[in-house]
């Protein structure tokens, strides 16, 4: 199997390789460019070199955008028009370096100055990109919406090529909200625009987001020939990003299947070209899809590591602090518009009232400071003065103050058993939200769970006998009552590794998708 992926490994490679050297296309740019007589024509070269290997090699990108910028620096004329390009070209980049909140950033820098020129065209493929990010950060609704604004544009302007693209990517929003019957239509629609314009990529990668809808249906048959199909088809034009994108959706296609042994072929070809080109998310579904082939496979050890190495990439993609500064950029780029809007209308008057409210704003803003301020200068001395209270009266009473609420959880659970136990579980899931312990504690709280569910366990093993200590520990936390978070939490873990610890418990339950997992095991 090793040798397998080696071998396709240095076959794309050596392709790729070849593929760039007799590019006729990519020489002649390059030539154009040595050859511009002007700093106009060769920044316009540069842009055209952005757009074409941003589908071949996209690495490359970025090292022309700098070029530009440098070049832009130096220039007289109205760099407006190129710069805005540039900025698209560099968060289409960003964005498949999972860099969400800096291509964010560059879209809207290149939405501003279109609307500036009135370059509604351009505004159409900046709709489309912000349409890209508002899926990816799972904004589903937004994402839709701004696809529809490229449309209107692009069909004004018989862009069919361009509908097309909008099309074709509208209709994974609609499956990512379970809309398939308008996910089919959009994508039949992506389809016969690019017919109408005689553009074979986009037919053909229209056609392969068909087949992760036939995939969502379960006719996995019918997307698995897609999915291979479309697989030779991008290894022979040199597509990277769709060939990592094929290879995974080939690989969950023979897990579904059971066909473990290709599934791995697969995926671990997607994880060798994906690490290569530093394309996270590439990286993080291959770990994702490959760590529940071994876990089929009863490999848990690697399944183990898969696991760890995908919740890393997770968090580094999908972070709260990053979604928070995701929604700061959204209403920092809604508020310029704004004041876009209000510049054209009266400048002189709405400068004067927007600085007397601004100035009506600073001073309120100074005295919440203040109040703010008084409060927790309040608030620190009572809790400096209760704590100095409570050491005292520890000393003068003689009374051993416990040292975290962890030890009282700990002393909680065993009352739970006890007939005239004063304990609720309440306040130890309370406990529990509110409190960071450190491993001893915790592994003492364990202890205790474990010994509160004794007959709960005893029924669960002999019912499942195949659980892991893992699973078994999971179905105690969840029989207590407690959330994925606090699970997460005692576990020392991510949310999304728990999501995947359920996932399989229900398997291995035998419940089906309509049964609930936590209904089933505080039933058992």
């Amino acid at each position: 199997m090793h040798k397998a992926t080696l071998l396709l490994f240095l076959f794309l490679r050596i392709f790729y390789i070849q593929s760039q050297v007799i590019d006729t296309t990519l020489v002649r740019l390059e030539n154009n460019i040595k050859n511009a007589s002007t700093d106009s024509l060769k920044v316009e070269t540069l842009l055209k070199l952005c757009s074409y290997q941003k589908k071949r090699d996209y690495n490359k990108v970025i090292i022309y955008c700098e070029q530009i910028f440098t070049i832009l620096k130096n220039v007289s004329y109205d760099t407006r028009r190129h710069k805005a390009k540039t900025y698209n070209h560099r968060g289409i980049y960003k964005r498949r370096q999972s860099n969400h909140i800096g291509a964010l950033k560059d879209y809207f820098i290149a939405e501003e100055i279109f609307n500036e020129l009135q370059d509604s065209t351009s505004l159409a493929s900046i709709y489309h990109n912000i349409g890209y990010i508002y899926r990816a950060q799972k904004e589903y609704d937004k994402s839709i919406n701004n696809f529809k604004k490229a449309i209107a544009i692009n069909t004004r302007h018989k862009r069919h090529r361009s509908v097309g693209n909008n099309y074709n990517m509208m209709s994974q929003g609609y499956k990512d909200l379970n809309q398939i019957d308008s996910a089919f239509y959009v994508v039949a629609k992506a389809i016969s625009y690019f017919e109408l314009d005689g553009y074979e990529e986009g037919k053909q990668q229209a056609i392969a987001n068909k087949a992760t809808l036939y995939s969502y249906q379960e006719k996995h048959d019918i997307a698995l020939e897609i999915y291979l199909n479309y697989l030779k088809y991008v290894t022979n034009i040199g597509k990277i990003k769709s060939i990592i994108t094929t290879n995974l959706n080939i690989a969950n296609t023979y897990f579904l299947t059971k066909n473990y042994e290709k599934a791995l072929y697969y995926v671990n070809n997607a994880i060798t070209i994906a690490t290569r080109e530093n394309n996270k998310k590439g990286i993080h579904n291959g770990y994702m899809i490959r760590s529940k082939i071994y876990t089929a496979i009863n490999n848990h050890d690697l399944a183990l590591k898969d696991v760890e190495k995908y919740t890393i990439v997770s968090e580094e993609i999908n972070s709260t602090k990053n979604a928070r500064k995701l929604k700061e950029i959204e209403l920092l780029n809604q508020y310029q518009k704004k004041r876009l809007k209000d510049s054209i209308l009266k400048a002189g008057e709405k400068r004067n009232t927007l600085i007397k409210a601004k100035n009506e704003e600073l001073q309120k803003q100074l005295y919440t400071t203040i109040v703010v301020i008084i409060i927790l200068i309040v608030i620190s001395t009572f809790y400096f003065g209760y704590n100095y209270y409570v050491k005292t009266k520890k000393k003068q009473l003689g009374h051993k103050i416990e040292d975290s609420p962890i030890e009282k959880l700990t002393q909680d659970l065993p009352q739970l058993s006890e007939t005239k136990s004063t304990v609720s579980l309440e306040e130890i899931i309370f406990n529990l939200k509110n409190n960071a312990f450190d491993e001893d504690k915790i592994a003492t709280l364990k202890e205790n769970i474990k010994t509160l569910n004794t007959d709960f366990l005893k029924r669960l093993k002999q019912k499942h006998p195949k659980l892991t200590k893992t699973d078994i520990e999971v179905c105690s936390f969840i029989k207590v009552g407690l959330s994925r978070r606090e699970i997460a939490n005692l576990r020392r873990t991510s949310i999304e590794a728990i999501k995947s610890t359920r996932f399989r418990l229900k398997k291995k339950l035998e419940l089906t998708k309509e049964d609930a997992l936590d209904e089933y095991i505080k039933n058992l």
